[in-house]
Formats: C-alpha cells, sequence, structure tokens
C-alpha cells in the first residue's frame, strides 16, 4: 500500500539533484570547453554523476509515483542494491586528479 510522503522529502530529494547538478554542468561545460587536460577526467565525473543523478530520479519518480506498478518493481531492484562499486568512484577520481597534479 503506498502511504504519503512528506513535503520533506521532497526538499531533500530537490536538495540532493541540484547538489549533484551543480558539478555536473561544470563538468560539461569543461568537456565542451578547450581543456585537454581536464577533459577526460570530466568525461569520466559526468558519467559518475549521472549515475548518481538517475538514481536520485528513479527514486523520487518512485516514491511520488502514487501507484504500485509492475514498471516500479525494477525500480525497487536497483535502488535497493544501490551503487554497489560505482559509489567508491568519486573518490577514486578524486584521488587520481590529486595524484596527477
Amino acid at each position: 500500500m503506498v502511504g504519503t510522503v512528506s513535503d520533506e522529502v521532497a526538499l531533500r530529494l530537490g536538495g540532493m539533484l541540484r547538489l549533484f547538478s551543480r558539478p555536473h554542468h561544470a563538468a560539461e561545460a569543461v568537456v565542451l570547453g578547450s581543456d585537454p587536460e581536464l577533459v577526460q577526467a570530466c568525461r569520466e565525473l559526468l558519467e559518475l554523476l549521472s549515475c548518481h543523478l538517475h538514481m536520485l530520479r528513479d527514486a523520487g519518480d518512485l516514491v511520488f509515483s502514487g501507484r504500485d506498478v509492475p514498471r516500479n518493481a525494477r525500480f525497487r531492484l536497483e535502488l535497493a542494491e544501490g551503487l554497489g562499486p560505482r559509489a567508491e568512484e568519486p573518490r577514486l577520481l578524486r584521488d587520481q586528479l590529486i595524484w596527477d597534479q
């Protein structure tokens, strides 16, 4: 049975989407820009941030759908697994960039 979702959940979800969207847009600008030293790192960062943004959007779709439909079962399974090894990748990319300096 689907219950009522608190306003706080929507506010926190929106905040997290904005949090991940800012660096995503900044990395897009570098990839489209002319700094070849950063392009590959920004592409990797874009991929990681996109994964996080998709997970957040899927979670929002699931929570706010208000219905228990078959398509939501796939979202539930994906979200239950979490980011898995991908959760560690932003830290690894950061460490690599610090090491390369």
